[in-house]
């Protein structure tokens, strides 16, 4: 699963070091991060340092502290060459289809952070309609709780990152599991990682190193499922590579079919990459 990491703004200096910790994508933060006050200063040192920021992904404000929308800072970035933006906090369709026409011209890569329960509901038709601009969904769910006025737990976010999960599937593009701010109980931040693996997350949110530390700590999947995996791996290879030719085949009692074919696959990136 691939480590989307927050740097706040305030804190460019520190992405060096993060990068080297080997995460897969960097999101500096823009909005809940940084004051306001300061966003000017740090969209001056976006551009004009000579660090190429633009590889990195965005988290913007797009309301004002009023609640209206406020797409300057939006504007700045795009008209500036940045394309990776993660679009927080939207309460509507209606409020995203306003703010398309500030980057309709300039086609970004979006990560639409979905933190109310409106737009949650109101997704499903936002994503079909404007699929090309979205590199991926996330689960804003510390927002949305607060909405919600219920506590933060996996419980209780159960359905909502189901949905997350399936919308991004509807659209084929990456599905962002939450962030934590646990920093103390590894146990349960271990937990959180395994699970949002075993729903079928793509990725999840970061915001500490310490969090990043639990995660190449533990093994995602147990050395059963990749004994698992290579015996799928085996009869896969009976067909020279042509999933159409495989056909359903026993292995430890339990049948596998092409559907299996996927997540042996998964696993055996896995193990290749981080073993």
């Amino acid at each position: 699963m691939d480590s989307y990491f927050f740097v706040p703004g305030y804190k460019l200096g520190n992405i060096d070091k993060i990068k080297a910790l080997g995460v897969d994508e960097i999101i500096i933060d823009l909005e809940d991060a940084v004051k306001a006050s300061d966003r000017q200063m740090i969209l001056s040192r976006l551009l004009s340092d000579d660090i190429n920021y633009k590889e990195y992904y965005i988290r913007i404000p797009l309301y004002d502290y009023q609640g209206k929308i406020d797409a300057q800072l939006l504007l700045s970035l795009l008209e500036n060459g940045f394309r990776k933006l993660v679009f927080p906090k939207i309460s509507s369709l209606e409020d995203f289809e306003f703010i398309h026409s500030y980057f309709v011209n300039f086609s970004p890569a979006i990560i639409l952070l979905v933190e109310t329960p409106r737009l949650l509901l109101e997704a499903k038709d936002l994503l079909l309609k404007y699929k090309k601009f979205i590199s991926g969904v996330a689960v804003g769910s510390h927002d949305f709780m607060n909405t919600v006025g219920g506590v933060h737990s996996l419980r209780n976010l159960e359905f909502f990152r189901l949905q997350i999960l399936y919308l991004a599937r509807m659209i084929h593009v990456k599905a962002i599991d939450i962030a934590s701010m646990e920093l103390q109980d590894t146990q349960s931040l271990e937990a959180e990682i395994k699970d949002g693996v075993y729903k079928g997350f793509d990725a999840k949110l970061y915001i500490h190193p310490k969090q990043l530390e639990v995660l190449k700590s533990i093994k995602l999947y147990s050395t059963d499922e990749l004994a698992w995996a290579h015996g799928v791996e085996d009869a896969f290879k009976q067909t020279q590579g042509k999933a159409d030719e495989f056909n359903p085949v026993v292995i430890d009692g339990v049948i596998i079919e092409k559907p299996h074919l996927r997540r042996a696959a998964k696993i055996l990136n896995y193990y290749n990459e981080n073993i």
